[in-house]
């Protein structure tokens, strides 16, 4: 009996051991093609999707790109490209807002002048 007790108490001890995670264990990095990284895996996946007319999908990928790394490179070109997706599809209202973000967020991005010319054309659609 004492035997079964003290059996017990080692794989109770060593299941929680093993199913607690260490607190110095490491996150593996994402799994990518050819080495590339997380946030130009994204955008490339939007912007295909972009070419196939899939503009939601587009929209969430690179969503998730300015959520998920918000410091990289990608991520004025991805902001831009919502307004694009939203004025592909139709739906000038949101694109106009994305695109006003875009201008407020990266003012000394060299698009600047060319989203502020489809903020306006926007802008006279509607009141049209």
């Amino acid at each position: 009996m004492i035997s079964r007790t003290i059996a017990s108490a080692v794989i109770t001890f060593v299941l929680f051991t093993v199913s607690v995670p260490s607190s110095r264990a490491q996150v593996a990095a994402p799994n990518t093609t050819d080495g590339k990284q997380p946030d130009k895996v994204l955008f490339e996946r939007a912007m295909d999707a972009m070419k196939n007319s899939r503009y939601a999908v587009a929209r969430t990928l690179l969503e998730t790109l300015i959520n998920s790394n918000p410091d990289s490179d990608y991520v004025p070109r991805a902001k831009l490209a919502i307004g694009d997706a939203w004025y592909a599809e139709g739906i000038l209202k949101k694109a106009e807002v994305e695109y006003q973000d875009f201008v407020n967020f990266f003012p000394n991005r060299p698009e600047v002048a060319e989203v502020k010319l489809k903020i306006d054309s926007i802008q006279k659609k509607s009141k049209i």
